[in-house]
């Protein structure tokens, strides 16, 4: 047992380690920065069809030669052989000298076309401290870019080519935010520009807008925009991080760029409004499912539909159960019917209808959460629900193991029990702190390594709801009081059940973390204390319903305790089973057949075949095996009574 719980952990923490793939895809790193860096200086190279820089152009035309290459090895996408030709356009755009606004332009085309084939993660996940990146600039930047971001550090002199003046509005112009974070990210090869990838995700945004909005401020100051003239929202946080000041000019006019410059200096009046609900990125990444779909590729329609449900709708069901718990579960059950649906090759047009019915559900959930900011008694009310939701399993499982220990007098054996759960609590708590800071952990690999540790739980769980339950035959309970409670539980069967209360604990503390996470984000400042008291008032509400059971259960006589604890053992099994299918299936790993049955969530009980045949098939099971335990101890009390 201890070997499997060692295999077992070791394939979740790989699991869920791992980064997005797509996001860590070298050539389309490399395309990604190419693209930005030819987008920026090509003006410095060619003027009018003149060569201005031998040097720089000499550079230019290396990297758009290496892009139409790199261009060979991107991702499988919809949308690759566009991206591919117009790499080549621009490749021949430069070769001809063509005019910087076109290469410009055509960049921006590009850069858009990625975004859209490969999904990226293109705005914050946090709202970016500009603050904290005007400090980071002074520990890290000035040497080159000198005290102002002027490019004239002390080192500069020493550097080919020189460092970027980021006050230079031209240059400003035609970067994008995400360009910034990307350079930070990756640095440049064949540069002095090093990689910050060590650096925290949110401090490499803070520093991308810090060093992205020096030249507006030069130009425009700290003066407001006119708000009533163009609407924020018409740039919005997607906008804000992957269109360039130039693209935003050329759409709006003068009211434009000033709009953006205040935005990057700004990036609150858009950031957290739009997209930190996740409702927007869901809606955004469904229409992306049906593109991919009406191009043919059904693999990336899923892949992008599971997306849309894991890195955004989830992340708000909390909160929508508290303001409307039926509404978050059309929503769900919509969004599983729209990837059966992919997997079933449907006509296009039902997918469309079901893309346009979800979107009118999710226009309904955003103004069901009031703007994004929820009152103090719903923030009360979310968290209380997603630590109730989260936690029961766990606190019954925990709860149940107790008994048994104290029960059978092996209360030495607790401290097992509390080092698998005190595990938990650090490991859970410091897989979220990576997550949000070192590297990328996508909700598909959350979701994995929750179906996986609930399958494994429900064999553990049924495991020791048959042995508790075959103890309580006359002849079997005979020989066991006679035998060694001590030699029954051993060490390694100690070492066992605190790794059953690591897993039960464990796959709920990152996900309910992430939960308060965006909970907090949503709630207004009146609210956030509301928050805490929620989470305080489950927390209890968990812990006495776990000394009820401990109380009350051990009371009981211990051959009838043995008894109800097999069975309530079972009954969790098949709890944690449904929920684990549910979970790969949510995961995109394994196939959603509907049926027309009652959902009951907290019985892991959800209207789909697969999950409803695994737990009929584990009731079957248990009834046999029930059966044959007492049948095989009527057996032997009959010959004993005998002789």
């Amino acid at each position: 047992m201890v070997g499997v719980m060692r295999a077992l952990l070791l394939s979740l923490l790989i699991g869920f380690v791992t980064p997005v793939a797509v996001q860590a895809n070298e050539p389309l790193q490399k395309v990604q920065q190419l693209v930005d860096y030819v987008g920026v200086d090509y003006h410095d190279a060619v003027s009018g069809g003149r060569i201005l820089n031998a040097t720089e152009y000499d550079e230019m035309l290396d990297f758009s030669g290496t892009l139409v290459d790199l261009s060979r090895e991107l991702p499988n996408a919809p949308q690759v052989l566009a991206i591919q030709n117009k790499l080549t356009a621009l490749d021949k755009l430069i070769q001809a000298r063509g005019e910087a606004q076109e290469v410009s332009s055509l960049a921006g085309e590009i850069r858009q076309l990625l975004i859209q084939a490969y999904g990226l993660t293109v705005v914050p996940h946090k709202l970016p401290d500009l603050a904290r990146g005007k400090a980071l600039y002074s520990e890290q930047c000035t040497s080159c870019h000198g005290l102002e971001g002027q490019g004239n550090g002390v080192l500069a002199g020493t550097l080919n080519p020189s460092p970027t003046d980021f006050t230079d509005y031209d240059r400003y112009s035609e970067r994008t935010v995400y360009g910034l974070y990307n350079t930070i990210t990756h640095g440049v090869e064949g540069t002095a520009m090093q990689s910050y990838a060590a650096l925290p995700d949110a401090d490499r945004w803070a520093l991308a807008f810090y060093v992205g909005q020096l030249a507006a401020s030069a130009k425009y100051g700290e003066a407001a925009p006119d708000i009533e003239a163009l609407d924020p929202q018409k740039i919005g946080a997607h906008g804000l991080t992957t269109m360039t000041p130039a693209e935003v000019t050329s759409k709006f006019g003068d009211k434009g760029a000033q709009l953006m410059a205040w935005l990057r200096s700004h990036p609150e009046t858009v950031i957290g409004v739009e997209d930190s609900s996740g409702l927007a990125f869901a809606r955004d990444t469904l229409q992306q499912s049906l593109a991919a779909y009406k191009t043919g590729d059904h693999k990336a329609a899923h892949d992008l539909a599971v997306t849309a449900y894991l890195e955004g709708f989830e992340l708000m069901e909390g909160s929508l159960d508290a303001v409307d718990g039926d509404l978050r579960r059309r929503i769900e059950g919509g969004m599983t019917a729209y990837r059966g649906l992919i997997k079933k090759n449907a006509p296009y047009t039902e997918l469309s209808n079901q893309v346009e019915h979800l979107n009118t559900l999710l226009t309904s959930a955003e103004n069901k959460l009031a703007s994004h900011s929820l009152s103090p008694a719903t923030a009360y009310t979310s968290a209380l629900v997603i630590l109730l939701r989260e936690g029961l399993e766990a606190i019954l499982v925990i709860a149940a193991l107790a008994a048994f220990l104290i029960k059978t007098g092996r209360r030495d054996g607790l401290r097992y029990l509390y080092l698998g759960t005190g595990a938990a609590f650090f490991l859970g708590l410091l897989t979220w702190y990576v997550s949000s800071n070192v590297i990328t952990i996508g909700g598909a690999g959350r979701e994995l390594t929750e179906g996986f540790a609930a399958l494994f739980a429900a064999v553990m769980l049924f495991y020791v709801g048959f042995w508790l339950h075959s103890k309580t035959g006359a002849a079997q309970w005979k020989a066991f009081i006679h035998g060694s409670i001590e030699k029954a539980l051993s060490k390694g069967t100690l070492w066992g059940l605190s790794g059953l209360a690591f897993i039960a604990v464990y796959r709920e503390i990152f996900e309910t973390v992430l939960f308060y996470q965006a909970l907090w984000i949503q709630t207004g400042k009146a609210g956030q204390g509301m928050i805490f008291t929620g989470f305080l008032t489950a927390a209890g509400a968990l812990l006495l319903i776990g000394w009820l059971i401990l109380r009350y259960s051990t009371r009981l006589p211990l051959r009838q305790f043995f008894s109800v604890s097999g069975v309530f053992m079972f009954v969790l099994a098949i709890i944690f089973a449904g929920k684990g299918i549910a979970a790969l299936q949510e995961a995109g790993k394994l196939p959603v057949s509907i049926v027309n049955f009652p959902s009951v969530e907290v019985l892991g009980i959800y209207p789909n075949l697969q999950g409803l045949g695994v737990q009929l098939t584990l009731v079957l099971v248990a009834v046999l095996l029930l059966w044959k335990g007492s049948k095989t101890s009527s057996g032997k009390q009959t010959r004993s009574s005998q002789a």
